[in-house]
């Protein structure tokens, strides 16, 4: 486990992140955070969490689901894990927790491990 920077080392990261991205020092300084802490999580250098940070694929796509763009489902409306409509489910399968129950029909219970089948056609 590593131990957290300095005040001042957070806060020339925070400038540093300021003169990239544009934002102001609220915010990078709170960016600079979440990359330390995801640089802890995944046993990462700075700049490699930094840059697993900007990748837009892991930018937030659903606030409800958790999903990412890079998880997008190309059938759903919405695009991302919500049951949202009709689709195959082969791309929700590939992201699906083992308590995961979204995908079976509210009606009938559905087969979740056939995702979106469903006996009674809703």
């Amino acid at each position: 486990m590593t131990s957290t920077p300095s005040h001042s080392r957070i806060t020339r990261a925070a400038r540093k992140r300021m003169k990239t991205t544009g934002q102001n020092f609220t915010a990078a300084r709170e960016d600079v955070l979440a990359i330390i802490e995801l640089a802890e999580a995944d046993e990462l250098s700075f700049a490699e969490a930094e840059a697993v940070f900007d990748d837009p694929a892991n930018q937030l796509l659903c606030e409800t689901c958790g999903w990412t763009v890079a998880m997008i489902c190309p059938e759903c409306t919405a695009g991302c894990g919500c049951n949202n409509g009709r689709c195959s489910g082969w791309r929700h399968a590939e992201f699906a927790g083992d308590d995961d129950e979204m995908n079976s029909c509210p009606e009938c219970g559905g087969d979740p491990s056939n995702h979106y089948s469903c006996e009674c056609g809703v």
